[in-house]
């Protein structure tokens, strides 16, 4: 039991979490007669991760998405509804392409769901953001960007690591080319190590950083500008610290 307990552990340390949970959750249910410390630890595991929503989180499907390619500067398709407003302030437009885009088809509501979290993003209305960007990946889960974005939203704002380590999660399952997520993935280690001083989070942390690194294209300059500032600040923390 306690391999089980350390394969539940390692999966999570790893970035694994979906597969982490499952575990948990068949080792409650296969083994009735769990006693004492190990079993203390699988419910506390368990409860934290349903705390943060892994039970309720909606499924992919076996329809096939094109994924969005994120431009050279960083930028989405999906924001230039945002982007547009940004450089207009008209609210009026603003708020008839969403409605527009609210009466369309799936893809096109969960993009106005995405456009509206954005734009709370901006506002700072966080509590506002987090209800847009959960409608988004609920009407379209098997689009990587709606998790990144989400994940990405937490991390900036010190929202649940556990939280955005499921969505990102998604997201490179999805999109896994997109260095983007691996980068945001490595950021959340780096939360989840500050937060926890839990130095097994560091593996992962690097692993993540150098597989956005590869999949860097070579006009991505500011995301690899980016990589080398996170790496440079990593060795100084680890340096003061190990």
């Amino acid at each position: 039991m306690d391999e089980q307990v350390q394969q539940m552990n390692d999966l999570f340390l790893s970035g694994q979490v979906k597969e982490s949970y499952r575990l948990a959750k068949e080792i409650l249910a296969n083994q009735t007669n769990l006693e004492g410390e190990t079993h203390q630890l699988i419910q506390q595991h368990v409860a934290l991760l349903e705390a943060n929503g892994y039970a309720n989180m909606p499924e992919t499907t076996d329809e096939k998405v094109i994924q969005s390619a994120e431009r050279t500067d960083g930028s989405y398709p999906e924001r230039d509804v945002l982007t547009a407003y940004i450089g207009t302030q008209d609210d009026e437009q603003f708020g008839k392409v969403i409605d527009e885009l609210l009466a369309g088809p799936i893809e096109a509501q969960a993009n106005a769901y995405y456009t509206m979290a954005e734009y709370y993003v901006l506002t700072k209305e966080q509590d506002k953001a987090m209800v847009q960007f959960a409608e988004a990946i609920k009407l379209q889960p098997n689009k990587g960007l709606y998790w990144g974005a989400f994940a990405q939203f937490l991390n900036r704002h010190e929202g649940s690591p556990y939280l955005a380590l499921r969505l990102i999660e998604e997201a490179i399952q999805l999109d896994g080319m997109n260095p983007r997520w691996h980068f945001i993935q490595g950021n959340i280690f780096l939360q989840l190590v500050a937060a926890t001083k839990n130095l097994s989070y560091l593996p992962a942390l690097e692993e993540a950083w150098e597989r956005a690194k590869k999949r860097c294209s070579t006009k991505q300059i500011t995301l690899k500008m980016d990589l080398v500032k996170s790496n440079d600040m990593l060795r100084q923390w680890k340096k003061q610290m190990l």
